[in-house]
């Protein structure tokens, strides 16, 4: 697992498909994100690519416009279940949790502690 400095706020996981399938996974929080993102390997493993369920206009930063599909998920982070679209990449190694699902939550980063917890409002 690659090592990011300054460190980035994470917690563990649990990423579903439709058919129950899942994973647990290391998703780092990304509050400057409007959406989520996982990457290629979770699409293989979940085969999310069958459950397309919007199109959105997607900007990143320093990148150019364009038109994405998303795809339907299921993230299960402090014992909630949270039905979202989610952006499928070949280009990103992280799972990135954006403010689709960080909303539903409350989120305390200890810094100094090194400790993140998310749970249920």
């Amino acid at each position: 697992m690659k090592t990011i400095i300054p460190p980035f706020p994470w917690c563990s996981i649990r990423i579903r498909d439709l058919s129950r399938k899942s994973v647990t996974v290391r998703g780092y929080i990304d509050t400057g994100s409007d959406g989520t993102i996982v990457t290629e390997d979770i699409n293989k493993k979940l085969e999310l690519h069958h459950y397309p369920v919007a199109t959105a206009e997607i900007k990143s930063i320093g990148g150019k416009q364009e038109e994405r599909v998303l795809y339907a998920a299921i993230f299960i982070v402090g014992g909630l279940e949270i039905v979202t679209a989610v952006d499928i990449r070949n280009d990103v190694e992280e799972i990135l949790l954006g403010r689709n699902v960080l909303q539903h939550l409350n989120i305390d980063i200890d810094w100094k502690k090194g400790n993140v917890s998310l749970r249920d409002p």
